[in-house]
């Protein structure tokens, strides 16, 4: 199915009766024709750019039929009465039909999900303070920001964000995390994942959850992790442990204290490696040991692609880029919570659409020999901005608005790192870059060769 046909659905998606339910935060409202309507105030939200709402209001509706406009009393209005929880709905309804209709990139047959957290910035009021928080370390300086906390799980090979949840900074990552599962196994139900995380996320609990559901796993874990099990691993190895009923009532979900409760024993397989094995040290960095803590398989998974998998898992810090410093995200216009939660989670949506447009934009994209590139996320979401109004709102030249968009976004691209190519990491893997610059009293090219394809495939 083409990308047409997803943006076909999306249209269709923002006017389901389902929509209504959940948008409502009572059952009188939107139940009338009006100028705005819900599809028209859900279109809005989602095409914003993060102006005053004047200038939002004059832009999109320049955009396709200025005579339509409507003030900013009718904007507010409309908002007060929509529920923010209709952006996460939506989201998850348009990735279900994106990976269910579209060819979409996997690492050996698997989609790999990462999850990460985030702490972004929103404007200082008593509602937000008791709603968000305030980071720690802040709460002695003058109140202009509260901070709340962004739990994202973000498939690392396509670039989409499955779900985002956003709550207050005293939640814990790992109850956010759980929070958001019911969503990802609706989202990927029949597909093969991989979930990844860093050292803040590992736990027993998770673990077992994970294989009670039939997903894999590779996380990152602290030195004291396992310590007594795990200290006479050397490279790659499992451990197995048994489980008390001390370590059980720990655990946080009932089903996975029964699954342990009955099972008793559970397996791990662990992964030793320096940091210098992955990526060149800065000046100054110490070298550390990293542990992986998985239940892939040794037959399908060997050493290195483990290493290689884990690697990936740093293109999550992409996205939250994208999303704070490309879409602004944080540049919202209120200050209410409900109107801010709604304009952060409808970003998120405009994330996901730049990022389906821009795999087929990587489709048509020219290589050369020596690199392989893919489109520029900068100039790709100026464009979708510009038009996103008219492409929710015409749907006569939907395909045309979005065909030019592809075509033009091509032409605007940039190489690509190797590692982001899941290429070229055995290499390095293999021979790290310990070089002799000079072999004999003369210089060795290679060395300085090797050197340049390290640092460009890890800068």
């Amino acid at each position: 199915m083409s990308i047409y046909s997803t943006f076909e659905y999306f249209d269709t998606l923002l006017s389901h009766p389902d929509i209504f339910e959940i948008a409502r935060k009572d059952p009188r409202y939107f139940t009338r024709d009006s100028k705005l309507g819900l599809p028209g105030l859900l279109k809005f939200l989602i095409s914003r750019q993060g102006y005053t709402v004047a200038n939002e209001i004059n832009h999109y509706y320049s955009s396709f039929e200025l005579e339509k406009s409507v003030s900013k009393q009718a904007i507010f209005q409309a908002q007060e009465k929509l529920d923010y929880k209709v952006f996460p709905y939506i989201n998850s309804k348009l990735c279900k039909h994106y990976y269910q209709n579209n060819d979409y990139e996997t690492f050996k047959g698997y989609t790999v999900v990462a999850i990460d957290g985030s702490v972004i910035e929103t404007p200082y009021t008593e509602e937000n303070n008791e709603i968000f928080g305030v980071a720690s370390g802040k709460e002695n300086y003058i109140y202009t920001k509260t901070s709340p906390r962004i739990s994202g799980f973000y498939d690392v090979c396509n670039g989409i964000y499955l779900d985002v949840l956003i709550k207050s900074y005293r939640d814990s990552e790992i109850s956010m995390a759980y929070e958001q599962m019911n969503n990802i196994h609706y989202i990927l139900e029949n597909h093969k994942v991989i979930f990844m995380g860093d050292r803040n996320y590992p736990s027993t609990d998770m673990f077992i959850y994970y294989n009670m559901k039939g997903y894999r796993f590779c996380y990152r874990g602290k030195s004291n992790f396992y310590k007594k099990y795990v200290k006479d691993i050397e490279g790659d190895g499992w451990i197995e442990f048994d489980l008390d009923n001390q370590w059980i009532d720990r655990f946080k979900i009932k089903e996975v204290k029964d699954y342990a409760r009955e099972h008793r024993k559970f397996r791990l397989r662990v992964i030793k490696f320096m940091k210098s094995e992955l990526r060149q040290l800065k000046e100054d960095e110490k070298d550390e040991e990293i542990i992986i803590f998985t239940n892939l398989d040794e037959n399908e998974w060997s050493t290195k692609e483990i290493i290689l998998l884990y690697g990936n898992r740093w293109s999550i810090e992409t996205g939250y880029d994208i999303l704070k410093n490309r879409i602004e995200m944080e540049r919202v216009t209120s200050e209410k919570t409900e109107l801010i939660l709604q304009e952060l989670h409808s970003q998120v949506i405009v994330h996901n659409l730049a990022a389906m447009v821009k795999k087929e934009s990587d489709k048509i994209i020219t290589h050369t020999e020596k690199y392989k590139y893919q489109t520029n996320i900068n100039n790709l979401i100026q464009l979708l901005r510009a038009n996103l109004a008219k492409i929710l709102n015409m749907k006569q030249k939907l395909k045309t608005l979005i065909s030019e968009i592809i075509k033009k976004a091509s032409k605007n691209k940039e190489p690509i790192r190797p590692n982001r190519l899941f290429e070229r990491w055995d290499v390095y893997i293999n021979k790290p870059p310990t070089l002799k610059y000079r072999v004999d009293g003369k210089r060795n090219p290679k060395a300085r060769k090797m050197e340049k394809g390290f640092l460009r495939t890890n800068r």
